[in-house]
């Protein structure tokens, strides 16, 4: 879509959500419950799973071939189709509400828990603040058959779900394809900064055979972590052809001296300008109280570092994208 629709959309998404203050911040080489590390993650097989891709409700395999899409259902909640596979980020799926934690939620999902159909695979990049999994998120967890996260996350919410430490991996199969799903370090909050076990957090890389490379940055606040994390990963796997970039610069005065917790729009736009992929799918900046910064301002910082091509336009409005 041209920029001038794209700055359209972005308004849109993005008038009611620009933040006030948050109290519970959004958020090695072995892994718990199984996963196992590798120092050449692109060929690793630590961990075999077969989700439920030919079932209805999931991708068809005479379309998983070609099927490369994202749909965004909101805050950080998106949906990739890649390989055969159905894979949900982060869900959230509350109707609009305030949460225990002072985070309050200010727009419902663009499409509920019950009308997300199968999903072969959660990628949840951790599990301490609504914002990236709250109630209805966790039911669903439930209910999917692999769920890859933290060894925090296995410790809290059980045996179902695998914990992963930085380049553990683990192999997603289907009858359709297979991928590989490699946990990469994730810094939420400045560089430097130790937040212990409320700060974990996870980003992704998904690769394999005829699989787009793609980094899914999680709540990553650190140029300098997702540019080592891009220079492993072309090293070791290839070029990175799609970034999935967490970004609205959560903040709150409570924590790190109000500090951003996630990527800026500024930083957001200088690792696309490092990692250098085809496409950029920008996430995490509505639906919730948290962000100081939101879509416009991401647009206006990717166009200064001359990069506002590579941006997908990425309403959260539950519509599926082509990536390919």
């Amino acid at each position: 879509m041209n920029r001038s629709t794209f700055l359209r959309v972005a308004t849109g998404a993005v008038a009611a959500t620009v933040g006030v203050a948050l109290l519970a911040a959004c958020g090695g080489e072995e892994a718990a419950d199984g996963a196992k590390p590798s120092a050449t993650p692109a060929s690793a097989k630590a961990d075999t799973a077969t989700p439920a891709s030919a079932t209805p409700g999931s991708a068809t395999p005479d379309r998983a071939k070609a099927a490369f899409t994202v749909t965004h259902v909101g805050g950080p909640t998106t949906v990739l189709e890649v390989a055969g596979l159905r894979i949900l980020l982060d869900p959230t799926f509350d109707a609009p509400k305030k949460y225990k934690s002072g985070l309050e939620k200010i727009k419902a999902p663009a499409v509920g828990a019950d009308g997300i159909g199968a999903v072969d695979a959660v990628l949840l990049s951790h599990d301490q603040h609504d914002d990236n999994l709250d109630d209805k998120g966790r039911e669903l967890l439930r209910k999917v058959p692999v769920v890859l996260s933290t060894p925090g996350a296995h410790q809290r919410l059980g045996g179902h779900v695998t914990g992963m430490k930085p380049w553990a991996t683990h192999e997603l199969t289907t009858s359709a394809g297979s991928l590989t799903v490699t946990a990469v370090p994730a810094l939420h909050g400045p560089d430097g900064v130790d937040r212990g076990a409320d700060g974990e957090v996870t980003g992704f890389v998904l690769s394999g055979k005829g699989v787009p490379t793609t980094y899914i940055s999680g709540d990553n606040a650190s140029v300098k972590v997702a540019k080592e994390v891009g220079d492993r990963v072309r090293k070791e796997i290839g070029p990175i052809d799609t970034a999935v970039l967490f970004a609205g610069a959560a903040r709150t005065p409570a924590i790190l001296d109000n500090a951003p917790l996630t990527l800026t729009s500024k930083n957001a736009a200088l690792v696309a300008k490092d990692l250098d992929p085809r496409k950029v799918v920008p996430v995490h900046t509505d639906s919730w109280n948290i962000y100081s910064e939101d879509l416009t301002s991401l647009v206006k910082a990717f166009r200064e570092q001359g990069i506002d091509g590579k941006l997908v336009d990425l309403a959260p409005d539950g519509a599926e994208k082509d990536l390919s």
